[in-house]
């Protein structure tokens, strides 16, 4: 008896591990999923106060401080050549792609926003794949199809309810097309060995330059009686979103790999529609919901192996 009472114990055990891991791969996914969404709704808030320029340039000056200080001895041990790459591709993913959302949130949702960025894989697979990286599959085809389906709507809908304005939706798409081409970019100038914390800190710090000189030269200021607040909601975006954003979804990566991470950004969207329309009263139609679903089923489509 106490023998079949062992074995029934050392089975069980392997399943309790990988229930555990399955369960904290979830969390994972949840948490950073929230922080992504909080960001297009904080951003909002804190530009009642500020300019984007300044918002932006903020979150991405403070994150990149933090990070690059965490990574000091291995920043001292990279390359200027490595650097450089870096920066090319932190102006695109952080000047190009934060900076211009932040100047169309004015005239987008926070659920809008969220659903444009959710379309950054898709547009990395379609462009990847035209440009010789890989011939598409027709379970890729069908997911890059629904996910232009789901956006669309999302857009139109959005539209006729006078939540966003086409500039806005075209700023929009303009920052995603920024951030594709960074992550196009970034494995033939980043090198493999480059230490990704201090790529990402380095990236969002030389990106903050060109928007806080943007930021000097527009003469933006800021109430006094919002300072507390505006100050409050960077930190947010920059420890909250950016530096734990980022931690979490590199440890996602790393659990599950890219292509099962890549399912993660469902969420967002989600998240970001229903905290809109909490905390920021924005409408919601059971269009823009649905239109939410071939835009999630699309990502886990196109990133399938």
């Amino acid at each position: 008896m106490r023998d079949t009472v062992t074995v029934r114990r050392v089975e069980g055990t392997p399943q309790r591990i990988l229930a555990a891991g399955a369960l904290t791969t979830v969390a994972l996914a949840v948490l950073w999923a929230l922080l992504w969404a909080m960001a297009f709704i904080t951003t909002k808030l804190a530009l009642h106060h500020a300019s984007p320029a300044l918002v932006v340039g903020a979150r991405c000056a403070l994150a990149g401080l933090v990070v690059v200080a965490l990574r000091w001895r291995r920043l001292r041990a990279t390359n200027r050549s490595d650097l450089g790459r870096l920066t090319v591709v932190g102006l695109l993913n952080n000047t190009g792609y934060l900076g211009v959302i932040g100047f169309a949130l004015p005239h987008l949702s926070a659920g809008m926003a969220a659903v444009l960025s959710s379309g950054t894989p898709l547009l990395v697979l379609g462009v990847g794949a035209f440009s010789g990286g890989g011939r598409l599959r027709r379970v890729h085809v069908a997911g890059l199809l629904l996910g232009i389906t789901g956006i669309v709507l999302s857009a139109v809908d959005r539209l006729d309810v006078g939540a966003v304005t086409l500039g806005g939706v075209l700023l929009g798409v303009c920052a995603v097309v920024s951030l594709a081409t960074g992550t196009l970019l970034t494995p033939r100038l980043v090198r493999p060995g480059v230490d990704p914390l201090l790529a990402t800190g380095w990236q969002a710090l030389t990106g903050a330059v060109p928007l806080l000189a943007l930021s000097a030269a527009t003469g933006s200021l800021v109430p006094d009686e919002a300072l507390g607040a505006l100050a409050g909601q960077i930190l947010f975006l920059a420890l909250g979103a950016s530096v734990l954003g980022m931690t979490l979804w590199l440890l996602l990566i790393r659990r599950v790999g890219p292509g099962r991470a890549s399912v993660a950004q469902f969420m967002p969207p989600l998240f970001s529609i229903a905290l809109g329309a909490v905390i920021l009263g924005e409408p919601v139609t059971a269009l823009e919901i649905l239109a939410v679903v071939p835009v999630a089923l699309s990502t886990v489509l196109a990133t399938r192996p």
